[in-house]
């Protein structure tokens, strides 16, 4: 039997509000399934980092999830943006300038039949053109130039690669690239076979490399340990961040598409998405509702804040890119000419600005028990220690949201105002683990305990 809200609920203004949490979101797509199921339609939604992205879809397909759901549960790294290519790329690209630029030099001086002498014995050239050894110069100053290029181009590349992130075009990508193998072993067979002018030791050096880069990306544990490998191959670059924002924007659009978009502006349900202005330190609510109250606006102004309005559909969707932009990982996103980042420790769970909106009572989604900081484990690379910082950033964020709460939101009597929905345990995975298998686990977790949250806060009848 399917629970329902109690139909005498006394709210008539609540706020849903989604945590951010990187991969660890997932969580929050199964309390939105169990929302959709008990027929809790909000007036606001609030959302920060991967919860404004979360919020956004929501909202746009009318509170229902299915979507949503749907790529959560395929959602890999590469979805969101985290493209270990393109790391790969500028530390090829540097290496490849550097191997190109030695083989070159290596293949002409250490050949006895490309010197000076030999070329033009007797007064006349011997046959240059034809030779192995000069296509295997030509093709390594080529390489040299591919190197320069990759190291020039890696951005434009990751957009490239943002619109193929999808798993049907990583499967048709998988297959072109058996046939493309498939026929260069061939080629470099019969020329090798028959003594045939080809760049043989260029060829077989590539065909290798590229025959091992192939494989490692039909294997996750392979990848994984590629990945790892990756750290200690990663340079110093000139970027903003480690990616660009194009895989979320192509996610986004492609979960939305043009007709939803339509909920996102003006919008009846009022969305709150909230970012970090590098420029003054505060606290942006982007919000998707033409002219808001200047109680509203005094109200975020006091907490160090500022309200932006987002002007449009697409402004929506911005905010929320903006939202999400985790500092160092992604570069910032730039929005009417200024630079906004994630807030991370500063406003994972903007519940104040729903308050500040007239919230009578919310909904609260965070990734983790909120009575202790999350459990620790060991970290094996940067970003393990990065997402440490993360859980403890949330729970920080949440013990301070409930500490600000109005003495009115802190009362005992059933219904409660507020209603925190949260895991009883730690969520496998981690804040930057994307991945199919585990976000399936979050899913139905977040169900169960946005069920269980709701009965005890005595939103349910009976």
């Amino acid at each position: 039997m399917v629970r329902r809200l109690r139909p005498d609920l006394p709210f008539q203004r609540i706020a849903v509000v989604l945590s951010g949490g990187g991969a660890l979101a997932a969580y929050e797509t199964g309390v939105l399934r169990t929302l959709e199921r008990v027929g809790l339609e909000p007036a606001i939604v609030s959302g920060a980092s991967a919860g404004a992205l979360n919020a956004v879809a929501w909202v746009a397909h009318g509170f229902r999830g299915g979507a949503l759901e749907r790529v959560w549960r395929q959602m890999d790294p590469a979805e969101i943006g985290i493209r270990w290519t393109t790391i790969a790329l500028r530390a090829a690209g540097g290496m490849l300038l550097a191997l190109g630029v030695l083989q070159a030099v290596v293949s002409w001086t250490g050949s006895s039949e490309m010197s000076f002498l030999a070329v033009f014995r007797h007064g006349e050239p011997v046959g240059l053109w034809p030779t192995s050894s000069f296509l295997d110069i030509l093709a390594w100053i080529l390489v040299a130039a591919g190197g320069f290029a990759l190291l020039r181009s890696s951005r434009e590349a990751e957009k490239w690669l943002a619109r193929f992130g999808d798993p049907e075009s990583e499967r048709r990508f998988r297959i072109w690239g058996a046939v493309v193998l498939l026929l260069w072993s061939c080629a470099h067979l019969i020329t090798w076979l028959f003594a045939w002018p080809w760049p043989h030791r260029f060829s077989a050096t590539l065909l290798a490399v590229t025959a091992a880069v192939w494989l490692l990306g039909r294997s996750r544990r392979a990848g994984e340990w590629a990945r790892s490998f990756l750290f200690f191959l990663m340079p110093d670059t000139d970027g903003r961040g480690l990616w660009g924002s194009a895989a979320r924007r192509h996610l986004l659009e492609r979960l939305i598409g043009a007709g939803a978009r339509k909920r996102l502006w003006p919008g009846q349900t009022h969305v709150i998405l909230s970012a970090l202005a590098l420029d003054n330190g505060r606290i942006a609510h982007f919000v998707n509702w033409p002219e808001p109250s200047a109680r509203f606006i005094a109200r975020v102004e006091a907490s160090l804040g500022e309200v932006i309005c987002a002007g449009s559909a697409k402004g929506v969707l911005e905010a929320a890119i903006a939202s999400s932009a985790i500092p160092v990982l992604f570069e910032p996103a730039r929005i009417g000419g200024r630079d906004f980042v994630d807030a991370v420790a500063f406003s994972m769970h903007p519940l104040r600005a729903a308050i500040y909106d007239d919230a009578d009572a919310a909904i609260v989604v965070v990734v983790a028990p909120s009575g202790e900081p999350p459990a620790p484990v060991p970290a094996r690379n940067p970003l393990d220690v990065w997402g440490r910082y993360l859980d403890l950033a949330n729970w920080r964020d949440l013990q301070q949201e409930l500490l600000a709460l109005p003495v009115s939101w802190r009362g005992s009597e059933t219904p409660l105002k507020l209603c925190i929905v949260e895991p009883e345990a730690p969520l496998p995975g981690g804040v930057l683990a994307y991945s199919p298998r585990i976000a399936a686990k979050l899913i139905r977790r977040g169900e169960l305990d946005a069920l269980r949250a709701l009965d005890a806060a005595g939103w349910l009848a009976s």
